[in-house]
């Protein structure tokens, strides 16, 4: 394997991803998106930048791999 086959993200296989499980109940995914859309692009004294900035940090810093 070369080097630049490999990933420079490090992590444990956790298994299946949330977005999987809850994709086999439509009404429950339904819910996730509409959720995610309003915490996204709902009103915020913040910018879409700042709003991504902090995301990337909390997610570094849980170690998400999402």
């Amino acid at each position: 394997m070369k080097g630049s086959d490999v990933a420079w993200i490090q992590h444990e296989d956790l298994g299946p991803s949330p977005t999987a499980v809850i994709s086999t109940n439509p009404s429950a995914m339904q819910a996730v998106r509409e959720l995610n859309q309003e915490l996204t692009f709902g009103s915020s004294a913040l910018t879409p930048v700042q709003e991504e900035s902090i995301a990337t940090t909390v997610s570094v810093i849980n170690k998400c791999r999402y």
